[in-house]
């Protein structure tokens, strides 16, 4: 599968690139409420149960087990961490199963998160909207170029007010996810979520 320019801006463009024929997309939300405020961050919104990401930040492909992967529908498909990414990265190759789509994880590293995204989305994102929040935490639908139509999307959850994570997402047609890239993001996004608040020391 080609690489397509979508995702986070920069960081998530990193995220998909050297992923060789699969690798991460564009995203969208889940059905949780939030009960982040917003706060004083140009405008990003407060993340009242912070989560500490640090513990993953050594094996981001730790993020989602085995099981919740092919619960996902990769089955025999292991993450592959993606060191030409900013941050912490993972992307689960499974372009060329069956499955036909890779999504992938990328913890952002110290200094680039929510408050510092938000003051540039309306000139680096062709889509960035605020979705329902994803376990309380606020989520946004981050695309550099709208490639929904194509099978591809990408999220950014902030984890904490100084921690962001992007979930990217593609795929190709013949995939059952194909039609609704958003709502298979989403739901990766949940699993690692439910991961990292297990494992969070």
């Amino acid at each position: 599968m080609r690489i397509r320019s979508i995702a986070l801006g920069a960081a998530a463009l990193a995220l998909l690139a050297g992923c060789g024929d699969s690798g991460g997309t564009t995203g969208a939300p889940t059905t949780a409420s939030t009960s982040a405020t917003t706060g004083d961050s140009g405008g990003a919104p407060k993340v009242e149960n912070p989560l500490d990401v640090k513990a993953f930040e050594a094996d981001p492909c730790s993020t989602v087990t085995p099981a919740q992967a092919q619960a996902f529908g990769l089955p025999g498909v292991t993450g592959k961490v993606n060191s030409a990414a900013p941050g912490a990265a993972c992307v689960w190759l499974g372009a060329s199963t069956p499955a036909k789509m890779s999504p992938g994880v990328g913890i952002l590293p110290d200094g680039t998160n929510l408050a510092t995204i938000l003051p540039t989305k309306d000139t680096a994102y062709q889509v960035f909207e605020q979705k329902p929040a994803i376990q309380g935490f606020p989520t946004y639908l981050t695309l550099v170029a709208d490639s929904r139509n194509n099978g591809d999307c990408a999220l950014l959850v902030a984890v904490s007010d100084e921690k962001a994570v992007t979930f990217t997402f593609q795929s190709t047609q013949g995939s059952s996810k194909f039609a609704d890239p958003c709502a298979a993001i989403t739901e990766f996004a949940n699993l690692a979520i439910t991961t990292m608040k297990a494992g969070a020391k």
